[in-house]
């Protein structure tokens, strides 16, 4: 095994938790392979932890263990063991069988996700080195859950160039199937590009959606993609519109009103560019007592260019002028880079600067089966702020 060293003065960060190796952090990586597993020492030896190199954009690779040990079948077997172990009363819900089963560093193993849908097992691998031994973990998750089916989804660079692809590796499924979260009954497609139709990690906001806690009549569901806010609204007794810019939006969240016998009549669907469609609204006197705003990080319409952590200010100023008086807002993001505090503080000035008072009613981060770690602070992506704005 080959040992790497750290740089005078790096290993004070990887003592107090650190996780994710930078290569700043090193002194020589010239002779380190993607995949290997390497001893990681400070600049006079001492071990910090065995790792796992694993070239890519987010790290060089992840501190797998704190101890001399093999990382080898049993390290692999005890670490999906203890993830299963954890999710045992997600397993014995009677209204949810959708949940995120191993979530990387946070579960042991950087750079490798597993979701649940119904024994039906989506494994994603987020670098070359993870996949290096998938085999070791494909095997692991068949012996232990013996799944319907497993598909297996790569998501790693190849000449410069993020790569994306699904492979069904074992089972007889027919996809889209239907899973149910808090009731809900919503379609997945586990083949179907990088999105499964159902985001696992809003679970929880799906879930107050269906209280309806502020008694809400009428809900706009922007980046609605497959409209599964919408249908927790609807179910909590409101009226909604979906907006996306996606042609296959309206096919998608027809599909998922269908599933939950909930008629169309009081529902809107909207194909369009988000701007232009709040435009459009206030142009028509159109206005939402709740509205929600989900962007993805990154997006390209015609020549404009959209980056959430820049552009959220301008999403919130044009959603203020369809808001009712008195309404609430449920502002998303899923950014890596930025603390909760951080993007509660861009919230309360984007409104002071538009005049508007407000009182947040609830922040929420990921639910308890994305396990994050201290050591991993980037893995704490999702922040969910909920105000009353007047």
């Amino acid at each position: 095994m080959n040992t790497v060293q750290l740089k005078r003065g790096m290993e004070k960060a990887y003592a107090n938790g650190q996780l994710n190796i930078e290569r700043d952090d090193l002194s020589d990586d010239t002779f380190l392979k993607d995949g290997e597993i390497v001893r990681v020492t400070d600049h006079f030896g001492r071990l910090i932890g065995i790792a796992m190199i694993s070239f890519e954009q987010k790290t060089a690779g992840w501190i797998l263990s704190d101890r001399e040990e093999a990382i080898d079948r049993d390290f692999i077997a005890a670490k999906i063991e203890a993830a299963i172990g954890a999710r045992g009363p997600l397993f014995n819900q009677e209204d949810t069988n959708a949940f995120r089963l191993f979530n990387e560093i946070g579960d042991g193993l950087g750079g490798l996700t597993v979701d649940y849908y119904d024994n039906h097992l989506l494994v994603t691998f987020y670098s070359r080195g993870i996949y290096k031994i998938r085999d070791l973990i494909i095997k692991e998750l068949m012996v232990r859950l013996k799944p319907d089916s497993i598909t297996e989804q790569t998501r790693f660079s190849a000449d410069g160039r993020m790569q994306i692809e699904n492979r069904r590796v074992s089972g007889n499924v027919e996809f889209p199937i239907t899973v149910l979260e808090s009731g809900q009954r919503f379609f997945v497609h586990l083949e179907d590009g990088p999105m499964t139709r159902l985001f696992l990690d809003q679970r929880e906001t799906r879930r107050s959606l269906m209280k309806n806690q502020t008694g809400g009549r009428t809900f706009l569901n922007l980046f609605a993609y497959s409209g599964t806010f919408s249908i927790s609204a609807a179910l909590g007794g409101m009226a909604t519109t979906s907006v996306d810019l996606a042609n296959r939006t309206k096919e998608l969240v027809t599909d998922n009103f269908n599933t939950n016998n909930l008629p169309l009549d009081a529902h809107r669907i909207y194909i369009m560019e988000t701007f232009e469609f709040l435009k459009y609204a206030a142009r028509n006197n159109h206005s939402y007592d709740t509205i929600l705003i989900d962007p993805p990080s990154f997006s390209r319409y015609k020549k404009k260019v959209f980056k959430v952590d820049r552009d959220y200010p301008k999403l919130i100023i044009e959603a203020l002028k369809v808001l009712d008086w008195g309404g609430t807002l449920i502002l998303s993001q899923n950014l890596e880079t930025g603390t909760l505090n951080q993007f509660k503080k861009q919230i309360g000035t984007t409104l002071e600067k538009a005049g508007r008072s407000y009182t947040i009613k609830d922040a929420k981060g990921l639910p308890k089966d994305f396990v994050t770690v201290k050591g991993y602070k980037k893995g704490k992506y999702l922040k969910v702020v909920t105000m009353r704005v007047d």
